[in-house]
């Protein structure tokens, strides 16, 4: 069954804003962690937590696809948006999963949510694979920044330029019946 087509489900939706809270935050956490150890359960847990709502959402999308674009977007558009939107789900499944093998490889992950003991990866463990991975992890979290960006830049284009249905379709409860007229 696919999405409505003037706007996504409140499923998707709740997702949506749920996983780009969670993020934000993550960054937050990341950037303020060096100088406050204490932050980092708080880091992973946030991180299990996106890995879980992303294999929720990818469940979610795979019954239920996306809303058609408007007619009046270039294919060319469609194609980077939906690359985009792959490239985030990729990046939010592997973010989480390479900071789970970089804690596994380290020595262990320990609790995450103050007490769930969360298990390791079956992973060797050695100073050397932990260093790497955590390279390739703030690699993919920078590489997820800009598709932040470009997802942000896209959305407000098709607000302010395009002035079509697009941007309005992810707000929560927001209907813009003006805009139906170009459905």
């Amino acid at each position: 069954m696919r999405e409505a087509y003037d706007r996504y489900s409140n499923v998707s939706i709740l997702i949506h804003w749920t996983v780009a809270v969670l993020v934000i935050a993550n960054i937050v956490i990341a950037v303020t962690m060096p100088n406050d150890r204490d932050l980092f359960p708080w880091y992973k847990s946030i991180n299990i937590a996106v890995l879980l709502l992303t294999i929720l959402w990818i469940g979610w999308r795979l019954a239920h696809p996306w809303p058609r674009f408007p007619d009046s977007v270039p294919k060319w558009e469609r194609i980077f948006a939906r690359s985009v939107y792959f490239g985030f789900y990729f990046l939010l499944l592997a973010i989480p999963l390479i900071g789970w093998a970089t804690m596994s490889a380290g020595g262990g992950t320990g609790k995450i949510f103050g007490s769930i003991q969360w298990f390791d990866l079956p992973i060797g463990k050695s100073a050397e694979l932990r260093d790497w991975l955590a390279t390739v992890h703030e690699a993919a979290v920078y590489l997820l920044l800009l598709l932040i960006v470009i997802h942000a830049c896209g959305a407000l284009k098709h607000q302010f330029f395009d002035e079509d249905v697009v941007f309005h379709r992810m707000l929560p409860s927001l209907r813009q019946s003006h805009l139906d007229d170009e459905i």
